[in-house]
């Protein structure tokens, strides 16, 4: 059974996206920086905890596992609020250009309620659990073959 190539594509999103709300974390060693002082050990940790996460992420939703494939609808569904939310305050502001940030925002937007509804299509739902579980059994099997092979050598 092959993964849908759509997958891979919501993948790749949600790992943008996650690398891109993880950048955030380096805000504060930029001040530091900036005062020309060393930042404390734990704080130069978060981004690289930040990218890890992203990277843990992307990798369960690739292997359809229940536990990733809601965290990134409710992640999308989260950033597509927060969208709606900051694009009402910086649409406001008279220094911006109305048309790239509409266009930015609308892409932001219609890529996070298509990840959104693709992972939550009844379909898709039914065919994660089918891959998972024929994919567990896949590899219980393979392990079993490793111990017979080495319980008769």
């Amino acid at each position: 059974m092959k993964r849908p190539r759509a997958l891979y594509l919501v993948a790749a999103w949600c790992c943008f996206a996650l690398v891109m709300q993880a950048s955030a974390l380096t805000r504060p060693l930029r001040q530091y920086f900036a005062a020309g002082e060393s930042p404390p050990m734990l704080l130069g940790f978060l981004p690289l905890l930040g990218l890890g996460f992203a990277i843990w992420q992307t990798v369960g939703l690739v292997r359809l596992r229940r536990f990733h494939r809601w965290f990134a609808v409710v992640f999308f569904a989260w950033w597509t609020v927060m969208l709606v939310w900051n694009g009402s305050i910086v649409f406001r502001s008279p220094k911006l250009k109305l048309l790239p940030a509409v266009i930015l925002f609308s892409i932001l937007f219609l890529f996070n309620l298509l990840s959104v509804w693709y992972l939550s299509r009844r379909s898709f739902r039914e065919f994660a659990v089918q891959f998972v579980t024929e994919y567990d059994k896949e590899k219980h099997s393979r392990m079993m073959q490793k111990v017979f092979s080495k319980e008769d050598s």
